[in-house]
């Protein structure tokens, strides 16, 4: 039975607010929080609202997507979009609304779905239209920026983001909500101390994204391999039928894949990318992933019981399949260090981990920073062969001339799953160049993934950091 919990409240907390009457809106972290706050206020900590520490915190209304192609249109944000690490837009539109875009060091807040998870914006996303789900709130300076958002990643400022989402299925909250949450200002020098901390996180996180888009591009250059996008299949009906991507395979093709009928064993685009790196083979060597000289081993670990804790001490962080494809992880769980046959789930540093359930295809460079974590069965790992460059294979199998080939492997109706691990992923084409290419590529890759962990490092940090300055001085 789920543990149920009952908690009474003063009439007046109902009556100064919403007059709202669901639970969640005075769950116990919502009630912490609060109680928090007026301790701060008797102890003379000034709280000021976002809406006066902003020059402006707003959303903008639906509006009729039209999805085109790359090369036609503007690249398009989704809340899941502007955390994914590579950058990466998935989708382009065309005669979108004014005032989509947004500006550098903006905190962008989703609000429909999964709401308030926070991120700073960055140089990469001034291109591209970001959706009516994300939260845009301006500061009034660069000087509270970092600040603002440390206090909103904080377990307070996170009850205070959820405690007023509405609706049903889907749960959404609203700018106003938002600009009614209190800041407690902390002295200056401190203020200025977590502003910092966190900056210097942003600022690691806009080079390591940077670093990766610049890894793929000298993929690109040094194999002398043309980028691919769908443009270049033709689809039966051509530009009509991009969306939904029928197309027509010869009875002899059929024989030759293993004779299954889905249509994902025979994209056009993988059947392409394969015939360009076999005419191109040579300007590298065309291995397959599972040749011992690419890789030592290719495996998924079986299924397991997970037994988690709270205690840092008796556990270890759990990965998921959800997190590996994102800028900084979200609800990270501590699994029982003392579980049976833990070790078969340890993951080690330049491993490469690839979904294989669920979004499937998602590919993670093990960094140091997650080096000695469990990681679920839900990920195929692939451990490289000591002449391959991590960082080098982890760029291929992101790129579409790897993912391509991933996606040829999918199978199952409701939840699609990759086919056996050492025996298909083995078959993936790989160009391997020259060992001095593969440096310069993969090590760019190598770098970005320590960004990003230093970036989530210091923000973890300053964080944490804040959280205990709050209640130290609250005592």
């Amino acid at each position: 039975m789920a543990e149920v919990q009952v908690i009474s409240v003063p009439v007046i907390w109902v009556d100064d607010n919403e007059k709202r009457l669901d639970a969640s809106f005075y769950a116990q972290d919502v009630i912490s929080a609060r109680v928090l706050l007026d301790k701060l206020k008797r102890k003379g900590i000034p709280l000021e609202s976002l809406g006066n520490l902003s020059s402006s915190i707003f959303h903008r209304t639906r509006f009729k997507r039209k999805y085109v192609a790359a090369r036609e249109g503007y690249p398009f944000l989704t809340p899941t979009d502007i955390f994914m690490f590579s950058f990466k837009p998935r989708k382009y539109v065309i005669d979108p609304p004014e005032g989509l875009q947004v500006d550098r060091n903006w905190i962008l807040i989703t609000c429909s779905g999964t709401v308030g998870r926070c991120i700073i914006s960055n140089k990469l996303f001034l291109k591209c239209i970001l959706s009516h789900d994300i939260i845009r709130l301006v500061p009034n300076c660069n000087d509270i920026l970092g600040y603002i958002y440390a206090y909103l990643n904080t377990w307070m400022g996170q009850a205070f983001l959820s405690k007023d989402r509405y609706g049903a299925t889907i749960k959404h909250i609203e700018p106003g909500h938002v600009a009614n949450i209190s800041l407690p200002l902390l002295p200056e020098y401190y203020v200025k101390e977590i502003n910092e901390k966190i900056l210097n996180a942003h600022r690691l996180r806009e080079e390591a994204q940077e670093l990766l888009v610049e890894a793929e591009k000298t993929f690109y250059e040094e194999l002398e391999l043309p980028p691919l996008d769908d443009d270049v299949v033709e689809y039966l009906n051509g530009k009509e039928c991009k969306l939904i991507k029928a197309f027509t395979l010869a009875s002899n093709e059929l024989l030759t894949a293993r004779i299954r009928l889905n249509a994902y064993s025979y994209l056009p685009i993988c059947r392409y990318a394969r015939k360009i790196l076999a005419e191109s083979k040579g300007k590298f060597d065309l291995k397959k992933l599972g040749d011992s000289k690419v890789s030592k081993k290719v495996f998924t670990p079986p299924r397991f019981k997970r037994i988690y804790v709270k205690n840092e001490n008796n556990g270890i962080p759990l990965l998921q399949g959800s997190h590996i494809p994102l800028l900084k992880y979200f609800d990270i769980k501590l699994i029982w260090n003392k579980m049976e046959n833990l070790k078969e789930y340890l993951i080690k540093r330049n491993w490469i981990l690839v979904t294989c359930s669920g979004t499937v295809g998602k590919v993670f460079l093990v960094s140091k920073f997650c080096e000695g974590w469990a990681a679920t069965n839900h990920m195929t790992r692939i451990l490289p062969y000591e002449k391959v460059n991590a960082g080098y294979l982890t760029i291929f199998l992101q790129s579409l001339y790897g993912f391509s080939q991933l996606q040829t492997l999918i199978y199952g109706g409701v939840v699609e799953e990759l086919g056996e691990a050492g025996e298909l992923l083995g078959e993936i084409l790989v160009p391997i160049p020259s060992d001095s290419t593969q440096e310069k590529i993969g090590n760019l890759v190598i770098e970005a993934y320590e960004k990003k962990d230093q970036a989530n490092m210091l923000e973890n940090e300053a964080v944490k950091a804040l959280e205990e300055k709050l209640m130290e001085a609250a005592k």
